[in-house]
Formats: C-alpha cells, sequence, structure tokens
C-alpha cells in the first residue's frame, strides 16, 4: 500500500498550422529545464569567481553541445557494445534508432571539453569545472525527475516503500532516476548554504565529485541487469560504477589538496 503506484508520462502532441505536429517529449521539456537552471546558478558563482559572463555563457555552450553528443556516443560504447558493429555497417541505424544517453558518457565529454577550453581561453579550468559543479546538483532534480517520469532506468525488484508498483506491467521495482532525483535536494541546499561564504575555486567541483561518484556507485547496486531492462555488467559492476570509483578518488584528492593549500597558506609567515 505504500509503493509509488505506477503511471507513465507520454509525449504530447500539439498542432501547429499547415498540418504541423509538435510532439513534447517529457524527458527531453525536464532536461531543457535543468540546463537553464543549472546555467542561471553556475553564473551565480561564475561572477564570484570574477568570470566574464559571456566567457562562460561560451563556456556552457560548447560543454553542453558536446556532452550531448559523447551522451549518446558513449552510451552506446559502454551499454551497447554489440551494436557497434551494425553501426559501423549502416552509420545510418544512429539516426534510425535512439540509444539513449549516458550521464557519464556526458559527462567525460564534457571534462574534455572544459580542459579544451580553458586552455584555448587561457582560464582557470578550477573555476569553469567549479561554476558548472555549483549549478549541477539544482538542476538534476529536473534532469533525474524527467527520467523517471518516464522510467528509464529500472532498478531490482523491491517492496520497499518508495519502489513502483507494477514497473511496466511487472512487480515493483526501484527506480534510480526518483533516487537520484531525491540525492540532488540536500546537495542542491547544501551547496546554497556554503555559498553563503567564501569558498575557494574546486571547493564544488570536489565536493560534486566525491558526493556524486560515491553515491551513483552505491545506488548503481540496485539497478536492474539487462535482461531486466537495466545495464550490462562488467566483473559484477556496471560501467558508472567504475568510472564512480575514478570519480570518487579524484574529487577527494582534490579536496584533500585545497584542504592542504589552505593550512599552508594559514601557517606561512605573513
Amino acid at each position: 500500500m505504500l509503493l509509488i503506484p505506477w503511471f507513465k508520462l507520454e509525449p504530447i502532441s500539439i498542432a501547429l498550422p499547415y498540418g504541423i505536429a509538435l510532439k513534447l517529449q517529457p524527458f527531453g521539456v525536464l532536461a531543457a529545464i535543468a540546463m537553464l537552471v543549472s546555467a542561471r546558478l553556475g553564473a551565480r558563482r561564475a561572477t564570484q569567481l570574477e568570470l566574464a559572463p559571456k566567457l562562460f555563457s561560451d563556456f556552457l555552450t560548447c560543454v553542453t553541445a558536446i556532452g550531448i553528443v559523447s551522451a549518446y556516443v558513449l552510451n552506446i560504447v559502454m551499454y551497447a557494445p554489440d551494436e557497434l558493429r551494425a553501426i559501423a555497417m549502416q552509420p545510418s541505424r544512429l539516426l534510425e534508432r535512439w540509444y539513449g544517453l549516458s550521464s557519464y558518457g556526458g559527462f567525460i565529454g564534457g571534462a574534455l571539453t572544459a580542459w579544451w577550453f580553458a586552455r584555448r581561453r587561457q582560464v582557470a579550468l578550477l573555476a569553469l569545472g567549479d561554476a558548472w559543479c555549483f549549478g549541477f546538483p539544482f538542476g538534476w532534480i529536473f534532469a533525474r525527475l524527467g527520467c523517471f517520469f518516464v522510467h528509464d532506468h529500472p532498478g531490482l525488484v523491491s517492496d520497499f516503500a518508495l519502489a513502483v508498483a507494477s514497473y511496466d506491467g511487472g512487480p515493483a521495482r526501484h527506480d534510480l532516476g526518483l533516487y537520484e532525483a531525491l540525492w540532488s535536494v540536500p546537495v542542491a541546499l547544501w551547496f546554497w548554504f556554503c555559498s553563503r561564504k567564501r569558498q575557494v575555486p574546486g571547493f564544488y567541483l570536489g565536493c560534486l565529485l566525491t558526493l556524486y561518484g560515491s553515491s551513483r556507485f552505491a545506488l548503481d547496486f540496485l539497478r536492474a541487469d539487462a535482461f531486466s531492462g537495466g545495464d550490462i555488467r562488467y566483473a559484477g559492476l556496471t560501467p558508472a560504477q567504475y568510472l564512480s570509483l575514478l570519480v570518487t578518488l579524484t574529487g577527494a584528492a582534490l579536496l584533500t589538496h585545497l584542504r592542504m593549500s589552505q593550512l599552508q597558506r594559514e601557517r606561512a609567515p605573513h
């Protein structure tokens, strides 16, 4: 009785003049809202770091465009490797079939783009990454709610109170989209609280890498396997879990570096 009832938002068709029909995808709408929210709040942090608004706007445009492409391509590489041969023989399959988006695939493309952008524009990579990461959890609430509303991240069968009953006509299951949306709320609130004080460049970057990487590693143990509509496993772990370990260690190393640098400054003679 405590389970979340099954529902799924379907595309909304809007009739336009000249016989044109526009389909609004629930996930697409919420993803767009997520980008706008992240960009607005990221710009707030960019201002604190004295980054020019035009510079940060150009940065977001590059990172978002490349990130979406890499999220699509790397989703195939990591989660549907059997399709690679068919796509190589018939590239049009990329346009005929939707293979989905990988969040980590987008992060990888975005990170490489950020590195390239920082070198090209001669600006600190830590500052750019920090501004982007500050806005991330706020937008991630909407992005992952979009995943939840269309249920594209099924979890294991469960009778947990937040599981979704009759999941796609089957037994109740965890929904990983919902869990990540719920995770984003306290992280966003904590980031907002921390923003009331001056933070060193890289603070939000290190925090986000550590928090998201560790929580994603744990949550993926609740993800359904490939036979149940979930993710493929390699040696018992999903591709995201291997990347999560790397992301967590990187974030922890960055936070340690920032802390050690702060202690050195405090001990230095004035």
